[in-house]
């Protein structure tokens, strides 16, 4: 077990965080999905987040001293050059405590430790900061990310919703 930066848990004591290198509980995740807020606009079933675990390269869980899931992160990638990191969240109560960093730190360790040159990652607003300090710099702005978001209603025979 590793302690997370002096993370606090109920009655200001210090959490042990576990990390473990798997894929979350379904039932979990998707709480965890709803309650950070990242399903307020993509509004995704257990079903289609199910699947998109299913579909990453590797998978983080941190846990707390009671063994609840506290953190999670993934990556999704080619197995070649290039991968993205998806969906790092931290719940609510043991945020700013390190846990986030220890995620991605592991992820991107293991991306190094494949032989992955490129590791990107799409910035929710107000988290740049944190991503700079693990090493991400912007991109160009002649050169930035682009995105398209399609409505369930531009694809409703497309599979689980």
């Amino acid at each position: 077990m590793r302690r997370a930066n002096g993370g606090k848990g109920e009655l200001g004591q210090v959490q042990a965080i576990r990390y473990a290198e798997e894929l979350p509980a379904i039932d979990t995740y998707y709480a965890m999905f709803c309650e950070t807020g990242w399903n307020e606009r993509l509004r995704l079933s257990k079903t289609q987040l199910e699947l998109a675990l299913q579909g990453s390269w590797y998978s983080v869980c941190a846990y707390d001293d009671r063994d609840r899931l506290v953190g999670t992160g993934r990556l999704v990638s080619d197995g070649a050059y290039e991968c993205f990191v998806c969906d790092v969240m931290v719940d609510p109560s043991s945020q700013g405590h390190g846990i986030g960093r220890g995620i991605v730190d592991r992820l991107l360790a293991h991306a190094k430790s494949r032989g992955i040159p490129w590791v990107q990652v799409t910035v929710a607003e107000g988290k740049s900061g944190f991503y700079g300090r693990l090493g991400f710099v912007p991109r160009p702005d002649d050169a930035p990310g682009m995105d398209i978001w399609f409505t369930a209603e531009e694809y409703p025979d497309a599979g689980p919703h």
